[in-house]
C-alpha cells in the first residue's frame, strides 16, 4: 500500500470517528445553564428508557418539555416517572392522549401546537429550584433545539 492510500484511509477513519463523536454528543443529555432559577438540560432523541432513568434521578422536581410521541411512549413504558413530573409540556400536538391514571397525579400537563405557545406556558408556570428538561426528536429537531436554546439565552438574565 502506498503512502497516499494510507493517508487517505487514515483521514477517512479520523473523519468517521469525529462524526461518531459529534453524533454521540448530540444524543446525550446536555446542561444548558439556568433559566429563572431552574437548571436547564437539553436532549436530542433520547431513548425512553434512558429518559425514565434520568427523570427519576434528578435531585429536584422536573419540568419536562417534549414532543407528543415521546410523552406517550414514556407514559406507556414508565407511568411512575410520568406521575413524578411537576409539569409535562407537550409542544407539537394540542391533543392530550394519556391515560387518566397517569394524568391525575401529575400537577400540570399542557399540550400546545407550537413551541412558541409551549414557551409562553413555561413562562407562566416557572418555579425556582426545579429541573427544566427539553427533549427533541423528529424532522425539525435542529430548528426546535435552536429555538429553545435561543429562548433560554434571551431569558436567562431576567
Amino acid at each position: 500500500m502506498n503512502t497516499k492510500q494510507q493517508t487517505g484511509q487514515a483521514q477517512s477513519l479520523l473523519d468517521a470517528r469525529q462524526e461518531a463523536l459529534k453524533a454521540a454528543e448530540r444524543q446525550s443529555l446536555r446542561p444548558l445553564g439556568k433559566l429563572w432559577g431552574m437548571d436547564v438540560f437539553t436532549w436530542y432523541n433520547p431513548s425512553v428508557y434512558e429518559l425514565s432513568a434520568t427523570i427519576s434521578t434528578f435531585p429536584f422536581p422536573v419540568f419536562w418539555l417534549g414532543n407528543a410521541k415521546l410523552v406517550k411512549e414514556l407514559a406507556q413504558v414508565d407511568p411512575k416517572s410520568m406521575r413524578s413530573l411537576a409539569w409535562c409540556g407537550q409542544y407539537d400536538n394540542a391533543q392530550i392522549d394519556l391515560p387518566a391514571d397517569v394524568l391525575a397525579p401529575m400537577p400540570l400537563h399542557t399540550a400546545t401546537e407550537s413551541m412558541e405557545d409551549a414557551l409562553v406556558v413555561l413562562r407562566n408556570v416557572k418555579q425556582n429550584r426545579h429541573i427544566l428538561l427539553f427533549t427533541v426528536a423528529g424532522n425539525e429537531w435542529k430548528t426546535k433545539l435552536a429555538d429553545f436554546e435561543n429562548f433560554v439565552q434571551l431569558n436567562s438574565n431576567r
